[in-house]
């Protein structure tokens, strides 16, 4: 050989050499059946070697040290073997320090006389997308159960208000017969079964009215396992005695900033599913509370800031869930019960009252093993608040005069009766035009006016507002059966301004009037935009 040509020839093997070395992607070349010919440093690093030659070594070794799924290689001789390349195959391997990794591989077979010499490739290390495309997943998952959430409030702002004006009327007729001493035996019972299912279906609304009421719920510090010690209470009544239920509490900081009623529903709710998962064969159902430190990386995976946080492990030992039915569980009116068992509305409320408390929940399933529920809450430092004590009777009028508007006849009729039961003296309007006018006539006729807030002629809160024009220092009681209800705090007379969820809680209702009554007012001067009241939103 010339020596120009033997000079030729060795520049271009250091050319490709160094190429080979040099290579940012992985190159290499393997035989058939796995062994490595040659690495490159590229390759060898992104598998966790120091050197390429680590990984020149037995078939069965590189085999069971770096790919992750064994089945792999049979999968990459299949098809390499029937199209003489690989593009693009996308696998897990194994890095020596037991990190699984995503690769991408394109490949060919180098034949000689039909024979496949050695296969030569190149691999990229794609780990990073891979966990982008998985973030990118979730996120998408997240957004398409929100929409699925908004949607559910949309079918609720829209069902509610018939539905409540309905509920309005069945409840209040009710209780106004229950109220009459000549209504006994079967019939009062009777009229018993139709409250207590009355109320079952005003529950329902409220459930999904939870969803999208725009307005916060009152929340304060309480102690988590004191919410829990109650409900353990009911459940133990309410469950059956093959069901055996524990709570642990492993810290006293477990003060949370929350709505009462909201967490008593989520532990409720909760115990309540655990119990239907071991109806047939009894088992434990055990609620435990501890307090953890999450750090950055444990809060994002989370998606909650760092900090201390109030851990409720719920578990049972019932019959456990697959994971299609996993996948699914907080989606609104999915439920596997029976027809009549469930409505599929629990855990989504679960799911957004935790959300919206600043909390995640979270769950690990299996069939056969059961169901361990966890739920953080961002701990809080605040003093624990004692909750004035409740009063459950009807605060009784003082021949007080009241007008009352609602265009929907059944509910003005039972209205008007109720509040006349209740010591005040009533007159009725079913067209708020016509109310006021009779308002206009006499102002100083009326001590309070109550008012449906969606009516045809006139909405309740322009009604409120003329009213205040006309008579500054009247209140104003305004019942809706909206999930968005109408907002006074740019009215210059917000203080005297209620507004009342339908259906309307009579016992709450009159503590309301007499907190209006009972206060000493005169004609208000306040001009609009001086300072006021925040609106008193019961619901």
């Amino acid at each position: 050989m010339a020596d120009t040509e033997f000079h030729f020839l060795k520049d271009a093997e250091a050319k490709y050499r160094g190429m080979f070395e040099n290579a940012v992607e992985g190159i290499y070349q393997s035989t058939p059946d796995g062994q490595y010919l040659a690495v490159n440093t590229a390759l060898a690093r992104m598998y966790g070697y120091d050197c390429p030659a680590d990984l020149l070594g037995e078939v069965s070794d590189i085999q069971s040290q770096i790919y992750a799924d064994p089945t792999f290689r049979e999968r990459f001789k299949q098809q390499i073997d029937r199209d003489g390349f690989v593009h693009d195959l996308e696998y897990q391997v194994r890095q020596r320090n037991g990190t699984i990794i995503w690769i991408s591989e394109s490949a060919r077979a180098v034949r000689e006389n039909g024979d496949v010499r050695f296969y030569e490739g190149f691999i990229d290390n794609i780990t990073a997308r891979k966990e982008a495309e998985a973030e990118r997943a979730r996120l998408e998952k997240q957004m398409l159960q929100a929409q699925k959430m908004d949607a559910v409030g949309t079918l609720a702002g829209g069902m509610a208000h018939d539905f409540n004006n309905i509920l309005c009327a069945i409840l209040g007729y009710t209780e106004l017969s229950l109220f009459d001493p000549k209504v006994e035996g079967r019939t009062r019972d009777n009229l018993q079964s139709i409250l207590k299912s009355a109320q079952r279906a005003q529950d329902l609304i409220r459930r999904i009215l939870t969803f999208s009421r725009p307005k916060e719920t009152e929340r304060r510090p309480l102690k988590l396992s004191g919410i829990i010690q109650e409900a353990v209470k009911l459940l133990n009544a309410t469950l059956p005695s093959s069901i055996k239920i524990c709570l642990s509490t492993k810290t006293n900081e477990d003060v949370v900033v929350a709505d009462a009623t909201e967490i008593h529903q989520v532990i409720m709710n909760l115990g309540t599913n655990a119990g239907h998962a071991m109806k047939s064969n009894g088992g434990n159902l055990d609620y435990e509370v501890e307090l953890i430190a999450l750090n950055a990386s444990q809060a994002a995976a989370l998606s909650v800031p760092a900090g201390s946080f109030v851990h409720l492990a719920v578990r049972d030992t019932g019959t456990g869930m697959n994971p299609e039915v996993l996948e699914r569980i907080f989606e609104p009116f999915f439920t596997t019960k029976a027809p009549g068992c469930g409505t599929g509305l629990g855990l989504p409320l679960v799911q957004k009252i935790v959300t919206r408390t600043g909390g995640k929940i979270s769950v690990e399933s299996e069939e056969g093993t059961g169901t361990t529920f966890h739920i953080y809450l961002p701990q809080s430092r605040d003093p624990v608040e004692e909750p004035p004590s409740a009063e459950h009777k009807v605060l009784r009028g003082r021949n007080e005069r009241i007008l009352i508007v609602d265009d929907e006849i059944p509910v003005l009729s039972m209205m008007q009766q109720r509040l006349r039961q209740m010591g005040y003296r009533v007159t009725t309007r079913a067209d708020s035009v016509e109310a006021l006018q009779t308002f206009r006539a006499e102002p100083a006729k009326f001590d309070l006016i109550i008012t449906d807030h969606t009516m045809p002629s006139m909405l309740g809160a322009e009604l409120a507002e003329l009213a205040g024009d006309l008579r500054p220092d009247v209140p104003v009681v305004l019942m809706t059966g909206l999930n968005e209800p109408p907002d006074f705090l740019n009215s210059p007379y917000a203080s005297r301004r209620a507004v009342f969820q339908k259906p309307i809680d009579f016992v709450e209702l009159s503590r309301r009037l007499r907190r209006f009554l009972d206060k000493p007012h005169g004609h208000s001067h306040r001009k609009p935009g001086a300072l006021r009241q925040p609106l008193p939103f019961l619901s």
